[in-house]
């Protein structure tokens, strides 16, 4: 079975840590070109240290490019609450030998496409704000046609995580998503509607953290730093956003959504962040969709792929 050849692009992060070990798990059905990071979760250097030493965590041998450090138009937004100061919970890691590549992400990023043979194309997962990419799409519009898809984690239909009306990733560079929304790239939204439900609950997670296999413990470690410092410990269970993208490219089966007319609010006021639309389908033509989203999960079905994954990535070592 072919590859499919993907970039990654990420902030680091607790569940982006899981969705790198996720990604190291299923090694067999992609080929990773790059991990880019942008600021998000964490400033952009620690987000950047921490791909580093979890790729080489996990075994993956995968250049890492720093990206965008500031959103396009206000000052970054982090979340110490949900992901530690070190973006990895209270969990430290081997430093890492790699180093970043000497090309910013956007340009790296760019050489990849560039490069890519005649007829082919590849899937970028964005699993953090999506400032990269916009750049990317901007400066170098040319190459909208080496891209297979986009699939990011970010926004929602059913108001926000971080205000009552915005998602982070969207709230963070709402000018960013703005402009990948609008791209004419095919899209695949993977954003609070369906992450929501794809969660682990706090005795699965207790058996990652007693785990043998340090990759598994590991990721029980972080995930259960956000379950216990954050309201998810009220409800016993957290949901693993940046896992679903993946999951999804690998186990479409067990996702079902819809085909939206979507925009996002770039304004100062309350809605900041917001995905607007989706709802008055008689005003365009089905043509005009521009957005996949996903608003359902099996989770059962996830929570089994996702400590399957975690656990034979372990045994691989």
């Amino acid at each position: 079975m072919e590859k499919r050849k993907l970039i990654i692009d990420c902030d680091p992060g607790v569940d982006d840590a899981v969705m790198l070990a996720f990604a190291a798990a299923h090694r067999e059905k992609f080929e990773i070109l790059a991990v880019t990071t942008v600021s998000g979760n964490q400033d952009i250097e620690k987000v950047t240290r921490n791909a580093l030493d979890l790729t080489a965590f996990y075994g993956l041998s995968v250049p890492v490019a720093q990206g965008m450090g500031t959103p396009l138009v206000k000052e970054p937004c982090y979340a110490p609450e949900t992901h530690g100061e070190s973006g990895l919970g209270s969990l430290r890691l081997p430093p890492s030998q790699q180093k970043v590549t000497e090309e910013p992400a956007v340009l790296f990023m760019y050489r990849i496409l560039k490069a890519l043979p005649e007829g082919e194309k590849l899937t970028i997962a964005a699993t953090g704000p999506l400032t990269n990419i916009a750049v990317l799409l901007k400066l170098f519009p040319e190459i909208k046609g080496k891209i297979r898809e986009i699939l990011f984690m970010g926004g929602s239909l059913c108001g926000g995580n971080v205000t009552a009306a915005a998602e982070f990733n969207f709230y963070v560079d709402p000018e960013a998503a703005g402009i990948v929304l609008h791209s004419g790239i095919p899209l695949v939204m993977c954003g609070l509607d369906v992450t929501e439900k794809c969660t682990l609950t706090r005795n699965q997670i207790l058996k990652l953290c007693q785990s043998g296999y340090p990759a598994a413990r590991a990721c029980g470690d972080m995930m259960g730093f956000s379950l216990e410092n954050t309201p998810d410990k009220y409800r016993g269970e957290t949901s693993v956003h940046d896992v679903v993208p993946l999951m999804y490219l690998i186990y479409p089966e067990i996702f079902s959504g819809k085909t939206q007319i979507l925009d996002v609010e770039c304004g100062g006021g309350s809605a900041r962040g917001a995905v607007l639309g989706g709802f008055r389908w008689w005003r365009n033509e089905e043509a005009d969709a521009n957005v996949y989203v996903l608003t359902e999960a099996d989770k059962e079905k996830f929570q089994e792929y996702l400590i399957t994954a975690l656990y034979a990535l372990g045994a691989a070592e």
